[in-house]
Order: C-alpha cells, then structure tokens, then sequence
C-alpha cells in the first residue's frame, strides 16, 4: 500500500513540476525512428531551449551541434530527432534532422523556435508504465484499486480500535 501511495506522490509531484514552459519536460518516445539509440517506450528528459547557454562569440552561434538529440514540435506533435547540419542564414539557425533508424534525412527543416530542447537523460522501457497508465484500465489499476485497498485497511483498522475501546468499557463497568 505504501509503495502505491508513494508511486501516486511521486507522479503527482512529477506533473506538478515538469511539462510547464520554460522547464524540464518528460516525454515517452511513441515510436522506432530513433532505435537503437532511443527504444519506444523510453522517457525523455528534456531540457528547455530557454535554459541552454549559447557559447559567447562576436558572430552568431548555433544553440545546437550536429549530433545533438532534441525534441521538437511538428504541428502539435514533439518529435525527438539528432541534428543531422546546422543551416546559417543571416544569423538565423535552422536544423536538419533525422532519426538514427531513418535511411534518409527528414524533409522539413526546424527552425530553432520550433525545438523544445535538448534531451539529457533517456530511460529505456519506463514510458510503457506511463502510457498504461493513462488508460481506463491502468487508472483502474494504479490509483482506484490501491485507494480502494487503503481505505478498507483504514476501515478494518478503526473497526478494530472501536471493539477494543467497547470491551474495555464493558470490562471497566462491571
């Protein structure tokens, strides 16, 4: 009951902190386009362009490096890709991507606003929890089925306590 009660914090505080503008950002990865780099179910921690430190230089500089992975968004759809070149017109930066299981560069260039931000940490596999949990069936699982189990312990627990407090009185009447 416990490690439910605390896996429940652990999300809530998750949500509550990442997935705003401007802050770290968890995705889970939907597809195969980066393997084997990136497996599908991964989460992505992703840091927000707003927090990467362009070098210092008197000309203008690329925010990201050939090789770099980064999440960005196509339509309302984030896609996480690597920097395949860097584009230089006028000071203004765009991207080519491409996934690592891709054969072929993708067609749209990125310009930097649309990138969300750099990936820093991936953990295989932990995203398939995620995504469950989204479901009918996973909210089934992992919130009504434990909150269900800690108030029927709590119920039993005082059911308990209250038999006692009755003997005792009866006891002390006599």
């Amino acid at each position: 009951m416990l490690i439910a009660a605390i896996i429940v914090f652990g999300a809530a505080v998750a949500l509550s902190v990442f997935g705003k503008a401007g802050t770290y950002q968890l995705f889970v990865v939907q597809s195969g386009s980066m393997k084997p780099s990136i497996e599908i179910g991964s989460v992505l921690l992703v840091q927000p362009t707003s927090q990467i430190k362009k070098v210092a230089s008197p000309l203008p500089s690329a925010m990201f490096n050939k090789g770099d992975i980064v999440t960005y968004l196509s339509g309302d759809n984030p896609i996480t890709h690597r920097v395949f070149a860097v584009e230089d017109s006028d000071g203004q930066f765009t991207y080519q991507t491409k996934g690592d299981a891709n054969r072929t560069p993708d067609q749209a260039k990125v310009a930097e606003g649309q990138i969300l931000g750099k990936v820093l940490l991936t953990v295989p596999y932990v995203g398939h929890a995620v995504s469950f949990a989204k479901t009918q069936l996973g909210y089934i699982f992992l919130i009504v089925i434990p909150i269900t189990l800690i108030i029927y312990s709590e119920i039993l627990a005082i059911i308990g306590e209250t038999k006692k407090i009755l003997a005792r009185r009866r006891g002390a009447v006599i």
